[in-house]
């Protein structure tokens, strides 16, 4: 389908706690009248997100941009835009964190949905890729092979416990984005609690933005939101973490027990991709 460029509607601000820091923070989303692009700005500074580098990839995505501001956690945020079609946009963050929410995808593209987008005028021309790049890690495995069309495939495998084995195959489209993916939210095992807030991180998370599973499932009183919801999440987070190539490429997109760390050894293999050509 032939459709103009489209940036947001008009300013949007989120506001909430960060997963990891446990420290406020907020969103402020602002319409992009020039440039293309994901952009984010800090003191008068602009920088495209395919300039940022992923510098830590254990539990979330983490990025470091030219003028050495950190920012963690933003595949959530970064998964939404491309979920919903948002080719341009400035984001300004107030903090070191993007604000975790309810954990998934969801309210965030809901906000932009409910702005809506303002057409730029130019086209919107998808890229592809022409051959399939692999990246394979022992039990992890992950490619992208050449298509017409955004489509993610992701199987994990966490024996021995509640979650066990779960594959969801997704056609990425506004539509099934918003029903099959963006409802799933971050997960982790009550096993591995205590030592992530040891180690620095989660401290901000709860019931309310986490799906903590014990030997017989959720403790959270929801529950699953959705079918296969561990698997679902996992897509939002390589949707995220293919957006810091600037754009996501189209291609049929299968990974096998991955994580961010995986993600991002293709994402910076698929920029330098655009970056030889």
């Amino acid at each position: 389908m032939i459709r103009n460029r489209r940036t947001i509607g008009g300013e949007l601000l989120f506001d909430g706690i960060g997963i990891h820091s446990g420290e406020r923070s907020s969103v402020r989303m602002a319409p992009l009248s020039d440039g293309h692009g994901v952009r984010f700005t800090f003191g008068g500074r602009s920088y495209g997100i395919e300039d940022a580098q992923s510098v830590d990839s254990r539990r979330n995505t983490e990025v470091l941009f030219p003028d050495g501001t950190v920012l963690r956690t933003v595949e959530h945020l970064l998964a939404a835009i491309a979920g919903v079609g948002l080719d341009d946009v400035l984001i300004e963050v107030d903090g070191t964190e993007i604000p975790i929410l309810d954990g998934s995808a969801l309210p965030f593209a809901q906000g932009i949905l409910e702005m809506g987008f303002a057409d730029k005028g130019d086209e919107y021309i998808p890229r592809s890729i022409t051959a399939p790049v692999c990246i394979d890690s022992g039990k992890s495995s992950i490619v992208a092979i050449p298509s017409e069309e955004l489509r993610i495939t992701y199987v994990i495998d966490y024996p021995g416990t509640a979650i066990g084995t779960e594959m969801k195959d997704v056609l990425i489209t506004t539509e099934t984005f918003l029903s099959d993916i963006a409802p799933a939210r971050t997960f982790g095992l009550l096993s591995e609690v205590e030592a992530l807030q040891k180690s620095g991180l989660g401290l901000g998370g709860d019931l309310e933005n986490v799906i903590i599973i014990g030997e017989d499932g959720p403790l959270n009183t929801v529950g699953y939101k959705i079918k296969s919801e561990c698997a679902a999440h996992k897509i939002t987070d390589l949707l995220g973490d293919l957006a810091l190539v600037g754009t996501i490429l189209c291609a049929h997109y299968i990974c096998v027990c991955g994580g961010h760390w995986l993600h991002s050894k293709l994402a910076l293999r698929l920029k330098r991709l655009i970056e030889a050509n």
